[in-house]
């Protein structure tokens, strides 16, 4: 059994550690610990400065380069896309700047914009779209089956004017005379947004969302039985719109390359053309030179990642 004394031990033997350890850090140790605090210190705020200093250098930089590229744009993309109408797409959470600048820099490469259309969350969903479904095979009798697919190819239809997914002859010249009611269908039932006119055409820009992370999305939603994750209907959104459409291009920023819709069409070996570094002065430029260059029948990846294929196409 532990007695009392064992007790009064171990609390004096616990204060005279403690009084020892305030004698030591008040006298011999505390020029040697402050010193060592105080050198951590010092050297902690000259990696914060060294740190800053280079922040503010790579800053300036990239406004400079910002500058040049300006500059430099009447060269690089003056008149190459004269007299070509670019219907431009944005992802539901798309910069809205990184589109204007697109938009603007499509205008001084002499081209004009067909539509300019805004996607939803749920714009390629067949969860709940069971009266929309109804409308669509009202108009195009003739869709698939599959009404992922039939989705999808109305979508094309509407914004191309062109059906060769259904077979020639009748039900295909109807549904390309209805490409008007079919894009309408879509504004209507709320899975489009735009303040266009309705205008088909053969050039396409799709704008990822901002800092997208599509390639994450690997499963649909627990609400959403019948779909397929938001990755795969879009990817073949994108692939069914290359079948019809002369140049298709998927312009995003850095992360759009490392982990979204950029990334999964690159990975996919998608026909789509790809564009990262929007954001930066040089995306929107390279963006124009894509579909100008999917426009002559050139398609590649463009931008600063490393799997781009270069830092843009030649002028075509």
């Amino acid at each position: 059994m532990i007695d009392f004394r064992y007790h009064l031990v171990s609390l004096v033997s616990v204060f005279l550690a403690l009084a020892v350890g305030i004698v030591l850090g008040a006298g011999p140790l505390k020029e040697p610990i402050g010193e060592s605090l105080q050198s951590q210190v010092d050297a902690l705020r000259a990696d914060r400065d060294d740190l800053r200093t280079k922040l503010d250098a790579a800053n300036g930089n990239i406004e400079k380069q910002n500058e040049f590229v300006t500059a430099a744009a009447p060269e690089l993309i003056g008149d190459t896309l004269k007299d070509a109408t670019v219907t431009v797409i944005s992802a539901p959470e798309a910069d809205p700047q990184q589109v204007e600048e697109v938009t603007n820099r499509i205008k001084e490469a002499g081209g004009t914009i067909a539509s300019d259309v805004s996607f939803v969350d749920d714009a390629l969903s067949v969860s709940g779209a069971g009266e929309f479904m109804t409308t669509l095979r009202g108009l195009v009798p003739a869709l698939p089956a599959d009404d992922a697919t039939a989705l999808r190819a109305a979508l094309v239809i509407a914004l191309t004017g062109k059906a060769s997914m259904l077979a020639e002859g009748k039900d295909r010249d109807d549904a390309e005379a209805k490409a008007e009611e079919i894009f309408n269908a879509f504004v209507d039932a709320g899975r489009l947004r735009t303040d266009t006119d309705h205008k088909t055409t053969d050039l396409f820009v799709i704008i990822d969302d901002e800092n997208s992370q599509l390639a994450e999305e690997t499963e649909p939603s627990p609400e959403a039985t019948g779909d397929m994750a938001s990755r795969d209907a879009v990817t073949e959104f994108v692939n069914a719109l290359t079948n019809e459409a002369t140049s298709v291009v998927v312009a995003g920023d850095a992360a759009s390359a490392a982990n979204g819709l950029v990334s999964v069409l690159r990975t996919g070996k998608s026909r789509a053309s790809t564009v990262d570094g929007l954001g930066l002065g040089a995306g929107a430029i390279i963006t124009v030179r894509a579909i100008a260059a999917g426009r002559a029948g050139t398609h590649g990846h463009f931008g600063f990642a490393s799997d781009a294929e270069s830092i843009l196409p030649g002028r075509e």
